[in-house]
C-alpha cells in the first residue's frame, strides 16, 4: 500500500506540475501506428467497467488485468450513473471514475474512456438517463435535435473538463477517447445523422483540445463503418474470433487508408437475456482468434477485449433489447430484459475469479507483452440453506401504507395514470391505485392502453392477474372496486434506435385505463422503488426511520398511524386491513407481492466474504442487503433482480461487505412478486450458477 501511495503521489505531481516530462500519444499516419512518446506503439486492452465492480475490488481486478499482460483498461462512462436525477451529479463510491483511473495509472496501466453519450453495453437505456423521458415529447436521441443536444452539452460541460487533467499529454493515463458507440448501426444514415456526429466531435474538441486521439468503433461491415465515422475521428472496428482477420481489418482500412489497425471490441463472450440460453465462447477458439489479431500486420495491431471482466448489473441498471423490427406506430415493441449478472463468459468471472479462459489468453499474450504474478481469487463463503420469513407488515399493501406514513412525497396524485419517468422514478416498481365507481357494474373488464413492462392487477378480493408487454394483449376481469395495478420495468431498451415515439421507451402505465370501456380517473401512484433501496447508483436508501424499524423492530412495521396520510388514504388502508382475505394473502387466488427477510436467529447473516444466493424455487423479484452494526448508520444496497424460473441465472453474486464494514451483520431481503417455495429457503453458497436452465415463455 505504501508503494501504491508513493506512485500515486508521483502521478498526481506529474499531472499538476508536469515534472519536466512531456508525454504524447498520437496517430502516426506515415508509419501506420500509434505513436507513444515518439515510438510506434500498440496496446493490448481489456474492457472493465468500474460501475459494475464493487469499488473495494477495483485494484484486484486491475492487478489481474496487468498480470495477464494487458497494458490498458478500457471503460465506458455512463451518463445515467453520474447524473441519476436531473441536475444531480454523482462521482462518489461506485461512480468515482477518477479513483478508478488513478489506481490503474499507479499500476502502470493506461486508460481508454468511452463517454458516449450512447453506450449500448447492455446497460439501462444505453447509458442515457431515464429522466430524459420526462416532459420532452420531441426528444430524438442520437440526432442533432435541440432538446437532446442541449442536455448532451450540459453533461459534457460537467464531465469532459474533469477528464482533461487525466489525458496522457497532461501526465495522466488516458491515451484515447471514444466518441459515441457503433453509431453506424443507427438509422437513417442521412445528413442529419452525420450532423449529430459532427456536433459531438466539436464538443469533445472544445473541452479536451486538439491533441487527444478521438476514436469511433463500428461493426466489421463496410456499410456500418461508413455510417459511423466522419473526418477528425479515427475509425476502428469490432469483431469476435473466427473468420478472416484480414477481411475484418480491411473494413477499417477502407475508412482509414493510413494509421494503426485497431479492434476496439474483440468479443470474449456475449450478452445474456432472461429466458434465453447462456451465451458461451469456447476458450481455445478465443485464444486462437486473439493470437491472430496480435500477429496481424507484423504484430502491430491494437486490440481491446470486450469484456475482460463483466461484473454485475446491480439495482435496476441492466438494459433490455427492444424488438424494433416488429414495432409499428400502433404496436408496442416487445422487450427482452438483460440478466443481472454481466458475467459475459469473460476471462474473469462475475466475481473476479480467474478462469481457464484467462489462463489460455495469458499464455497467448505473454508472447507479446510482459505478464505478472496472478493475484489469488477471493474467498467465497458457504452457509447453506437459510430460511426466509415474511417481513411483518411487508405485503405490498402494507409497504404502500408505510410509504404513505414515512415518505408521502413518493405518492403522486393525478387525474390519469402517469409514466414512471414523469413522476421522477426511473426504474423498478410503481403501484397505481384508484376506485372503480359504483356506476360501473361488476365484474369489470380492465384494459390498459400501454404498459412497461410487467403488470400485476388485483383488487380487494386479492385475485392477482399478471401479464407482460411480450404477451398477447390481455383484458383483466376484476370483482372488486379498489383497483391496484403494480407495474415492474424490465430495463429501458439499450439498442438506441430513434424511429419510434419515446413513449415506447417509457415505463409504468402509458395512456389510459378503462373499466368496461369507461376511462378511470383519480389515481394514486406509490413510487415504491424510490422508497426502497436504490443504491449503489442512485442516492437514497430506506428512509432512516424505516430502516430502523426493519432492523430493530420488525414486528411493528406498518402498524403505526400517521398524520402524513390524507383522509382518502387512511380510509382506504382501513378498508384493506378489514378485508377478510388480506390477513391471509398466501391463501388468496393469486400471490400477493411481499417482502421477505432472512430468518436467521439474529435476523442477520455473518457474511464477511463474497458469496452467492441461490433463489431457485422463488419466482421473480428484487434482492436487497442491509448492513448493520450497533452504533452505526445502517447501509442498504440493491443487488438487482432475480428470476430463476426464467433463467438461466439461478444464483446471484453478493460481494463482501468490504473493508469499511468488517464485523457488520448482513440482512438479506427479497421483494417477491410471483411465488415462494414450500420450504421458504434460499441457499447461501460459494459457487455461481449463471448458465442454468431457461424458459423463454416466462418473458
Amino acid at each position: 500500500m505504501a508503494k501504491w501511495n508513493i506512485i500515486l503521489a508521483l502521478s498526481v505531481f506529474l499531472v499538476l506540475y508536469g515534472g519536466g516530462m512531456t508525454q504524447s500519444f498520437t496517430i502516426d499516419y506515415e508509419r501506420d501506428c500509434y505513436s507513444k512518446d515518439g515510438e510506434c506503439y500498440r496496446y493490448i486492452a481489456g474492457e472493465m467497467h468500474y460501475f459494475r465492480i464493487p469499488p473495494h475490488y477495483w485494484e484486484d481486478r486491475l492487478l489481474k488485468l496487468r498480470a495477464a499482460g494487458f497494458t490498458t483498461v478500457q471503460t465506458y462512462i455512463p451518463w445515467n450513473v453520474h447524473v441519476p436525477a436531473e441536475d444531480t451529479y454523482n462521482f462518489e463510491g461506485i461512480g468515482d471514475v477518477y479513483r478508478y483511473m488513478k489506481i490503474a495509472w499507479s499500476l502502470g496501466i493506461t486508460v481508454i474512456v468511452r463517454p458516449g453519450p450512447f453506450l449500448a453495453t447492455e446497460w439501462d437505456y444505453g447509458g442515457f438517463p431515464a429522466w430524459l423521458l420526462k416532459d420532452r415529447p420531441t426528444l430524438d436521441v442520437r440526432r442533432n435535435e435541440t432538446v437532446f443536444m442541449g442536455e448532451v452539452r450540459k453533461w459534457y460541460a460537467k464531465l469532459l473538463p474533469t477528464l482533461k487533467p487525466y489525458l496522457y499529454s497532461n501526465g495522466g493515463p488516458i491515451i484515447a477517447v471514444q466518441v459515441e458507440n457503433e453509431f453506424g448501426s443507427n438509422k437513417p444514415c442521412d445528413a442529419a445523422h452525420f450532423d449529430y456526429l459532427t456536433q459531438l466531435r466539436e464538443i469533445y474538441r472544445e473541452h479536451l483540445g486538439d491533441d487527444v486521439v478521438l476514436l469511433t468503433v463500428d461493426g466489421d461491415s463496410h456499410a456500418l463503418a461508413k455510417c459511423g465515422n466522419i473526418e477528425g475521428l479515427y475509425s476502428t472496428v469490432n469483431f469476435g474470433s473466427g473468420g478472416n482477420i484480414t477481411d475484418k481489418f480491411m473494413v477499417q482500412r477502407k475508412q482509414e487508408p493510413r494509421g494503426p489497425f485497431v479492434c476496439s471490441a474483440f468479443f470474449s463472450g456475449w450478452l445474456d437475456h432472461w429466458g434465453h440460453r447462456f451465451a458461451k465462447t469456447e476458450a481455445e477458439h478465443l485464444a486462437r482468434g486473439l493470437r491472430d489479431v496480435l500477429e496481424f500486420n507484423d504484430k502491430s495491431a491494437s486490440v481491446s477485449m470486450y469484456m475482460f471482466h463483466g461484473g454485475t448489473n446491480f439495482a435496476y441498471m441492466q438494459g433490455g433489447r427492444g424488438d424494433w423490427n416488429n414495432a409499428t406506430t400502433t404496436a408496442y415493441p416487445r422487450l427482452w430484459g438483460k440478466m443481472t449478472s454481466y458475467d459475459y463468459d469473460a476471462p474473469l468471472s462475475e466475481a473476479g475469479d480467474t478462469t481457464w479462459k484467462y489462463q489460455l489468453l495469458r499464455d497467448v499474450i505473454r508472447n507479446y507483452s510482459k505478464v505478472d504474478t496472478v493475484p489469488a481469487n477471493t474467498t467465497k463463503q458457504y452457509i447453506g440453506p437459510v430460511e426466509m420469513i415474511e417481513q411483518p407488515g411487508g405485503s405490498i399493501i402494507q409497504l404502500m401504507e408505510l410509504c404513505a406514513q414515512s415518505a408521502p412525497q413518493f405518492i403522486v396524485k393525478s387525474q390519469f395514470p402517469l409514466p414512471m419517468e414523469q413522476m421522477e422514478q426511473n426504474h423498478g416498481i410503481v403501484v397505481y391505485q384508484t376506485v372503480i365507481p359504483d356506476s360501473i357494474s361488476l365484474p369489470a373488464d380492465i384494459d390498459i392502453e400501454l404498459y412497461g413492462d410487467r403488470v400485476y392487477v388485483f383488487t380487494e378480493t386479492w385475485d392477482v392477474q399478471m401479464s407482460s408487454r411480450n404477451r398477447p394483449y390481455k383484458t383483466f376481469t376484476v370483482n372488486g372496486r379498489m383497483l391496484f395495478i403494480l407495474v415492474e420495468d424490465n430495463g429501458h431498451s439499450n439498442t438506441g434506435h430513434v424511429r419510434y415515439s419515446y413513449k415506447y421507451y417509457q415505463k409504468g402505465i402509458i395512456g389510459n385505463v378503462t373499466a368496461n370501456g369507461q376511462v378511470l380517473t383519480d389515481w394514486n401512484a406509490f413510487l415504491l422503488s424510490n422508497f426502497l433501496p436504490r443504491g449503489p447508483y442512485e442516492s437514497g436508501d430506506f428512509y432512516p426511520e424505516v430502516l430502523e424499524e426493519l432492523l430493530l423492530q420488525p414486528t411493528k412495521l406498518g402498524k403505526k398511524k400517521s398524520e402524513n396520510m390524507d383522509d382518502y388514504l387512511t380510509n382506504l388502508m382501513e378498508k384493506i386491513s378489514k378485508s377478510e382475505k388480506y390477513s391471509d394473502n398466501h391463501k388468496s387466488n393469486g400471490f400477493l407481492p411481499t417482502l421477505y427477510r432472512v430468518a436467521h436467529p439474529s435476523l442477520f447473516l455473518d457474511l464477511q466474504d463474497d458469496t452467492y444466493v441461490d433463489t431457485q424455487g422463488w419466482g421473480k423479484g428484487i434482492l436487497y442487503v442491509v448492513y448493520y452494526k450497533e452504533g452505526e448508520k445502517p447501509q442498504a444496497m440493491n443487488l438487482g433482480r432475480y428470476w430463476p424460473v426464467a433463467g438461466p441465472q439461478k444464483r446471484h453474486y453478493i460481494p463482501s461487505p468490504g473493508p469499511d464494514r468488517v464485523g457488520w451483520g448482513t440482512a438479506l431481503f427479497m421483494l417477491e412478486l410471483e411465488q415462494v417455495p414450500a420450504n421458504m429457503t434460499v441457499v447461501i453458497t460459494d459457487t455461481p450458477l449463471v448458465d442454468g436452465t431457461f424458459d423463454s415463455s416466462q418473458q
